[in-house]
């Protein structure tokens, strides 16, 4: 399974970034929804579980495009049954999700912590990270339409901005380039939980 641990940056220093309890909230109607919902873990932390790889994927990468976050990623066995809160929630994931989260605040990126495949799947997932925080803030307002299926024509006219100008703004936030590296990534989160195997 896949547990995320997320530590506010600058929560010390930031007035009024421990409003964690909107934070929780947000996370809940904007993420996919997790077995184990989000909840402060500690006072700059919040915690969730999820159970698929495609799902943990979409919540890093959205916690990536937030800028406002620590991410760590632990892979691995949770102890059964499953509490109703995270927090009770126990077992190597968990431990993953502490050594990756402490990991994050030292690079600055998403890290993933369990198996050896874990350390292969972060590789990636650094990459692709790397690539989405360097976007511009229009790069974004198009990436944005993009992952939501909409075509450049589509992205062109929400935007009202011309079809040649989505498509720079594309070809300069490298996007499909940064897409393709989801599929791998995916793969590696499935080998390191154990739910694909090696060929």
């Amino acid at each position: 399974m896949y547990a995320l641990t997320v530590d506010r940056r600058g929560s010390r220093t930031a007035p009024g970034a421990l409003a964690m309890s909107e934070h929780r909230n947000r996370f809940d109607s904007d993420l996919p929804r997790p077995v184990l919902g989000w909840q402060i873990s500690a006072g700059d932390e919040l915690q969730a579980l999820y159970d698929t790889a495609q799902d943990a994927l979409t919540a890093v990468l959205a916690l990536v495009d937030d800028q406002d976050w620590h991410v760590g990623l632990g892979i691995g066995a949770v102890n059964m049954p499953l509490p109703n809160n995270v927090n009770e929630a126990t077992g190597p994931a968990f431990v993953a999700a502490r050594e990756a989260v402490t990991a994050s605040k030292d690079t600055g990126y998403p890290a993933v912590r369990g198996t050896a495949w874990a350390s292969h799947a972060q590789a990636v997932l650094t990459l692709a990270s790397a690539v989405r925080q360097r976007r511009t803030r229009a790069a974004r307002e198009a990436t944005d339409l993009a992952e939501q299926g909409l075509t450049q024509q589509q992205i062109a006219s929400t935007l009202g901005i011309a079809q040649s100008s989505v498509s720079r703004r594309l070809s300069s936030a490298l996007w499909s380039q940064e897409q393709a590296t989801h599929p791998a990534v995916l793969t590696l989160l499935q080998l390191a939980d154990g739910t694909a195997e090696a060929s």
